[in-house]
């Protein structure tokens, strides 16, 4: 199928999902002409002699004068982060060759890590979103939790790519973990993988045999070929309705997200608009002619987070405002930045904001997110931390993980009197889950207890999906009223 020959990858990256170069070439012309394209070929402020004299000064004397000896890419590459860093953008870094070569592989092979994308805040990593399937998310991670230490080392003020040094590693190699939630903290052991980015899956729901389940969980250089097959595998399978899953996508490339808005939206409707620093905006509407004629016409809604940023706030904003789309959930993540990645020669490659995005409408949801339609709170262990085997959770008890135990017990319809407190109603529902697994009847949360309370709750959270059941509802209640309306 022909798609829009794109000159440029503009990229919306968010964490540790990486980006493709946007420029092709590192001689300084080709970098020029892209700038001038990028800023409406306006001249920006050069720096003077006196300023590259007084660079030039500093290194020499560093040379000179610090008591070991230097490397000099190492220097100048220093200054290049510092440079970028000035700019106070959590979201802007300088990349050194082989940080910008894992970028690429990211968002176009595999990687080996925990699979989790985070941004600094307050010179700590906070999680986007974990990526589904993956070690992280099987742990519990969540958004919006810090990862304040990394075997042994604190996390904070060090650089994104210090800390994706630390935390990836060799395939079933285990990184030990301190993650901060709210006001508690508490320690997990996490087995690195290899992380397959396969972006789109789907499935039919048992139930309700006419619904296809799409998971959408990042926008990479597949995903739109991933995301036709799967649609037309489901429609083979009998489905005539859609709920697409933008729950923890954290986002990714611009010419994607456009390619698959397209699939959506009517000749001439806007997908989204982008301003630069000189303001200038361009207005991206949808286009069979450039995008691709595949259109999904079935009824559908969308599934979205607090975990869905940035592209996938782009795709949900413009199905919303064009066609009325449900977006059930909770508001979205709130990034309405975009990256762009240009190489920098041998020392590596600069990734910088060049623009922020607006919606079909023109609203800036950065830091807002977008509003979902209907508030769907999620299952409720979503919120939840993993218990360790090696801590003791027993009569008496407030700490984070009793609220853990409590709720699944909850879920799993013993009867408590609190999911807060480890009273003697939860001593006794301990009791009887110890029972009907073959533990040993103990009342107290340790080892093997622990263990299979996490083993039961990562069963609840894959067959409970509050959002999921309302999103079905909502599709079954608009067909119903369009039934109503074709027999008048």
């Amino acid at each position: 199928m022909k798609r829009r020959p794109f000159k440029w990858s503009t990229l919306l990256i968010v964490g540790l999902l990486a980006a493709n170069i946007i420029f092709i070439g590192v001689n300084r012309p080709v970098i020029a002409q892209g700038i001038d394209w990028l800023f409406g070929n306006e001249q920006q402020e050069t720096l003077s002699d006196d300023d590259y004299a007084t660079i030039q000064q500093v290194y020499d004397s560093i040379q000179a004068l610090y008591i070991e000896d230097l490397d000099k890419e190492a220097l100048v590459q220093g200054a290049l982060k510092g440079m970028v860093e000035a700019t106070g953008d959590p979201y802007s870094e300088f990349l050194n060759p082989d940080q910008a070569e894992e970028m690429t592989n990211d968002v176009e092979g595999s990687f080996t890590g925990i699979g989790v994308q985070f941004q600094m805040i307050d010179e700590v990593p906070t999680i986007i979103a974990p990526i589904e399937g993956t070690p992280a998310s099987e742990v519990g991670l969540l958004p919006n939790d810090v990862i304040l230490e990394a075997d042994g080392e604190e996390l904070t003020g060090m650089d994104t790519n210090e800390i994706v040094n630390l935390i990836r590693g060799e395939v079933g190699s285990t990184v030990d973990l301190v993650i901060g939630r709210g006001e508690q903290t508490f320690d997990v052991t996490i087995e690195r993988a290899e992380i397959p980015i396969v972006t789109v899956t789907g499935e039919i729901d048992e139930e309700s045999p006419e619904t296809g389940y799409v998971n959408i969980t990042q926008f990479n250089g597949t995903t739109t070929e991933e995301l036709e097959t799967v649609i037309t595998d489901l429609r083979e399978q009998g489905a005539t309705e859609f709920v697409f899953d933008l729950r923890y996508n954290p986002g990714g490339l611009l010419d994607q997200v456009l390619l698959i808005s397209n699939m959506f939206l009517e000749d001439g409707e806007n997908i989204m608009q982008m301003e630069e620093s000189n303001s200038q905006k361009t207005v991206y509407t949808a286009n069979d002619d450039e995008y691709g004629d595949f259109q999904i016409d079935e009824p559908y809604v969308f599934l979205i987070n607090e975990g869905s940023a940035s592209a996938s706030e782009i795709l949900a904003a413009a199905v919303n405002e064009n066609n009325d789309t449900p977006l059930i959930g909770q508001t979205t993540f709130g990034k309405g930045s975009v990256q762009s990645v240009i190489p920098q020669g041998e020392y590596g490659d600069l990734k910088i904001t060049i623009a922020k995005w607006l919606t079909a409408d023109g609203v800036w949801i950065h830091e807002e997110g977008v509003a979902a339609t209907e508030e769907v709170d999620p299952n409720p262990l979503e919120g939840a931390i993993l218990l360790n085997s090696s801590d003791t959770f027993q009569l008496g008890d407030s700490e984070p993980g009793v609220q853990t135990i409590g709720t699944t017990l909850e879920l799993l319809e013993y009867d408590l009197e609190t999911t807060e407190y480890f009273d003697e109603s939860m001593e006794t529902a301990v009791k009887a889950f110890q029972s009907e697994h073959g533990l040993e009847e103990t009342g107290i949360v340790t080892g093997d207890t622990a263990n299979k309370f996490n083993e039961e709750g990562r069963r609840l959270l894959e067959e409970i999906d509050p959002q999921y059941d309302r999103a079905v509802e909502v599709l079954k209640e608009s067909n119903a009223v369009e039934e109503l309306d074709e027999a008048a």
